[in-house]
């Protein structure tokens, strides 16, 4: 769409800072995002100003809750740059508590939660935006949530945006949560005031589907109350899922314990038996050399027995011998009278 000088130069006369309260009729506009959407620089574009500090960086330009507020096409307009959604270095409760300042920021409540996406690399990104988002306000917030995808000069002379949303059947239920609400932004063509106008005319589209009002504060407090009652919910759950793990590793442990006594004592008793057995082979051993050495006593015993009657034996037949001898020596000297005499004795 081709915008004529003279509107440029008549939107931006229009644009002026109030320092001033937000109006009746003030539109209030939070930016969220992830590091390095071109969030700041899209707030910068509604503004028509460079406002917010924006550079290309892989981390979080904005720290903290920024507002800034401008007259854009005869209305005022009242801006909210929230830190950057998943940043190293701040933890998501950080950025949580950061953005619900936008709040108060804004009171009496935004009128829209700008999710500001790139194009190309979104699909993630929105489920974990929008869960984040319904974490921090609740599901209520849905309703006031729209998506503004940056680098719209990536799309021109292409395809339209529609076009390109159609080809990703994975983005339709991210766009239906948000009620398939969305809006493209060059950030590069600060001259194209048309998609600002666009932009606002989406914004009052969905005020009045909203019943012409704003996300309040009761809003948010009702959404602590429903989450807290839900965090509440989920602790006891995980209180009970961890008491059941408990008593689950508990009775592992038990069993685990029984399992080795019971190992333990087998093998002890099978230790027992093996030296049972030692023990009664060692007593068989030892029986059987006493047998043996007794048995050798004994043989010495009958051997020394026998050797000393057999000594007894030569010894007698010597003396025998030498009797025999003298007597026949005797006989030989006596007549036969004698003789017979002799053998009678």
């Amino acid at each position: 769409m081709i915008t004529t000088l003279q509107e440029t130069q008549d939107l931006q006369v229009k644009r002026t800072v109030s320092g001033s309260e937000a109006s009746a009729d003030c539109l209030r506009i939070t930016l969220m995002g992830r590091t390095g959407c071109g969030k700041s620089s899209s707030g910068n574009t509604i503004l028509g100003r460079k406002q917010f500090h924006s550079i290309k960086s892989p981390v979080s330009v904005t720290q903290s809750c920024e507002k800034a507020e401008a007259e854009v096409d005869g209305r005022h307009i009242t801006v909210v740059d929230t830190p950057g959604l998943f940043d190293n270095r701040m933890s998501n409760d950080n950025v949580i508590d950061e953005m619900t300042k936008c709040i108060s920021l804004l009171a009496p409540g935004p009128h829209v939660f700008l999710l500001v996406l790139d194009l190309g690399r979104f699909t993630e990104e929105v489920n974990k935006s929008i869960n984040l988002i319904k974490k921090s306000f609740g599901k209520e917030s849905q309703k006031y949530t729209m998506i503004l995808f940056t680098h719209g000069d990536e799309l021109e002379g292409e395809i339209s945006i529609e076009e390109y949303l159609r080809s990703d059947s994975s983005l339709k239920k991210f766009l239906s949560d948000c009620g398939n609400r969305f809006h493209l932004f060059n950030n590069k063509d600060k001259t194209n005031v048309s998609q600002v106008k666009e932009l606002l005319k989406k914004i009052d589209a969905m005020v009045k589907e909203n019943g012409g009002g704003c996300f309040t504060n009761d809003m948010f407090q009702h959404a602590e109350v429903t989450i807290k009652k839900e965090m509440e919910r989920i602790m006891k759950e995980k209180e009970e899922e961890m008491r059941r793990e408990r008593e689950e590793m508990e009775r592992k442990y038990q069993q685990e314990m029984e399992d080795i006594k019971l190992q333990m004592e087998n093998k002890r008793n099978k230790q027992r038996k093996t030296e049972n057995r030692e023990n009664r082979s060692s007593e068989k051993r030892r029986k059987r050399l006493r047998w043996k050495r007794s048995s050798e006593r004994k043989n010495r015993k009958r051997g020394k027995k026998k050797r000393e009657r057999e000594e007894n034996r030569r010894n007698d037949s010597v003396r025998n011998g030498n009797k025999n001898k003298k007597t026949w020596r005797k006989k030989s000297n006596l007549n036969q009278s004698q003789k017979k005499q002799l053998n009678k004795n």
